[in-house]
């Protein structure tokens, strides 16, 4: 008897774009409502966001790092930067049927290492099958680029659409079933755990961004052994504790530069570099732009409610994570 033939089914189908950017905003930077027909999705990479909707403006929601929020279409929204924070926001804008939208739409959700990882290579891809420029309208659009790989495009709808079963499953809290419930209780308490012990060494990195910590120094002063702590910020995190700890560093500079008190030979100074070079090369590393472009671009942003347009094929914060994995033999975190 032939087998059945299983049709698989499609929860999500995204065959359309038309928005897939990079934007560092200024910290009183307001966007009243928006109109569009797509579904808009938003995620913050560093930084924090308000939402409003014009609907009920007495009702806001409020984004943090890594929080992802998805406007539905044919609605209004506002969208201003926290106080006291630049967010840095990448945004992607489709267009899908699934019914399982509605369930998405006007809620926040906060991406763990899954979510990241398809948010990174979407940003991967948009780099190498498009480019983002400003039109005569005033809008950022999209042009496809020469000489894109083979499925680039099939690719970024892929990894939309792997991002939504993502969230989804998060919606439904769909768990695995253990049959030894100790062990899955055992588990959470693990996690939990790592939690509380990621905030305190985050929390001595604060305290020690002027000095070299080394891993050595670190498994002394939390009594914890090496693979534990990579694992640690890996599973947290998506970096490695060299690579955040580098990313708080240059973080701290970008907020000094902003403010725009310090020389960048200052600031360098102010962060434990030794060499004004050396956090050059960091801060390039990491943002894709050396400090000297970045504090022009802020000084010349005077009126220009964006401190840049940070075209999808540059390095980018979530980029160098995903891909900086040099960093995590070294023993120092060198100044």
């Amino acid at each position: 008897m032939a087998e059945k033939i299983m049709d698989l089914k499609q929860e999500f189908d995204i065959q359309s774009i038309d928005a897939l950017h990079y934007f560092e905003y200024k910290s009183d930077f307001i966007f009243q409502s928006d109109y569009h027909e797509d579904w808009r999705l938003l995620y913050v990479e560093s930084g924090g966001c308000e939402i409003s909707f014009s609907r009920d403006e007495e009702t806001y929601l409020i984004l943090k790092e890594h929080d992802l929020f998805i406007e539905a279409p044919n609605e209004y929204y506002s969208f201003k930067a926290a106080p006291g924070t630049s967010p840095l926001v990448f945004t992607a804008g489709f267009f899908c049927q699934s019914p399982h939208m509605t369930l998405l739409s006007d809620r926040v959700f906060h991406c763990g290492k899954a979510e990241r990882d398809c948010i990174v290579r979407l940003i991967e891809e948009g780099g190498q099958n498009f480019s983002t420029r400003l039109g005569e309208t005033g809008l950022y659009a999209l042009g496809r680029k020469y000489n894109q790989p083979v499925g680039g495009e099939q690719l970024i709808g892929l990894y939309l659409e792997m991002l939504l079963i993502s969230l989804m499953r998060q919606h439904s809290a769909i768990t695995p079933v253990y049959s030894d419930a100790m062990k899955k209780s055992d588990q959470i308490s693990l996690a939990k755990s790592d939690s509380v012990l990621l905030n305190r060494i985050t929390d001595y990195y604060a305290a020690h961004l002027m000095e070299g910590v080394s891993i050595d120094e670190l498994c002394r002063e939390f009594d914890i052994g090496r693979s534990h702590l990579q694992r640690i910020f890996r599973e947290q995190t998506g970096r490695s504790a060299i690579d955040y700890f580098c990313h708080m560093r240059i973080s701290i500079a970008k907020q000094l530069i902003r403010e725009d008190k310090l020389t960048l030979t200052e600031t360098a100074r102010a962060l434990g570099y030794t060499s004004l070079q050396y956090f050059s090369r960091q801060f390039k590393k990491i943002t894709g732009i050396p400090p000297s472009e970045y504090q022009d671009s802020i000084r010349s942003a005077v009126k220009n409610p964006i401190y840049q347009h940070i075209d999808l094929d540059q390095h980018s914060d979530m980029y160098q994570a995903a891909s900086s994995t040099a960093a995590e033999d070294r023993d120092v975190f060198v100044s």
